[in-house]
């Protein structure tokens, strides 16, 4: 069983996601369990479309082995499903998007394959892009983002096949503008305020007046120790 349980933030998105095939835009801030929203949409793929692909961005390399590992197990019962990463060497990368049908990639191979398009029907054949962490699209990877993105969304636009595009986001304030970008209409447009947490968030602020940048972080090294494992043990006894 991949699922056992939804929060609230799921549950409002699982229509939209899994009985849908529309562009969607989640936007929720961290730790709300975005990933298993965006494993409702590859489920209703696989449904939908068996034979397709299904690509999996991510702007940080570290984020696509993490990712990489969790489906490789969790995702490994479902018959049929094959799980690739491209490391950014074409030849390789080309056979991994032939073999597999979830792909997951870093912004930059991805955007090497997909450039190609017309001449590759593997990327023809992807009917589900998920773009995580897409509140970085103002960042230095978001010059690529966007370029992969908006490739997708032209590729459908003339061929026969339908790229879903779905995108994660942390809550941002422009979401009305990322959800038409992408293409989703209003009723697969989420953006939860920052606040909506399944797991509560407590800010605590500690100053440092020392200017010295060295000094300044010598400085913090024992008080931050000391602050992590105080508050830390007043949210364990508050869950006993």
């Amino acid at each position: 069983m991949l699922f056992r349980s939804f929060n609230a933030i799921q549950t409002q998105v699982h229509n939209s996601l899994y009985n849908t095939s529309d562009n969607a835009l989640i936007a929720a801030p961290t730790g709300s369990g975005k990933t298993v929203c965006a494993e409702f949409a590859i489920l209703r793929s696989l449904n939908e479309k068996p034979q397709g692909k299904m690509v999996y961005i991510a702007p940080v390399d570290a984020l696509v082995k993490l990712r990489y590992r969790d489906w490789s197990k969790k995702l490994a019962s479902i018959d049929g499903l094959k799980i690739g990463m491209l490391t950014g060497e074409t030849a390789p990368d080309l056979k991994v998007l032939e073999k597999c049908n979830l792909v997951l990639s870093a912004p930059e191979p991805w955007d090497m394959l997909s450039r190609r398009w017309k001449q590759r029907k593997n990327v023809q054949n992807v009917v589900l892009l998920i773009v995580d962490e897409c509140h970085l699209i103002g960042g230095s990877k978001g010059p690529v983002l966007e370029v992969i993105t908006s490739r997708m969304r032209y590729m459908t636009s003339q061929t026969d096949n339908k790229t879903r595009i779905v995108a994660l986001s942390a809550s941002v304030a422009n979401a009305k503008d990322i959800g038409e970008w992408i293409g989703a209409s209003s009723h697969s447009l989420y953006n939860f305020h920052p606040n909506v947490r399944p797991i509560p968030l407590e800010i605590h602020i500690q100053g440092f007046d020392i200017p010295h940048y060295a000094s300044r972080l010598l400085a913090m090294s024992k008080p931050m120790y000391n602050a992590i494992n105080m508050h830390s043990a007043e949210i364990g006894r508050a869950h006993v």
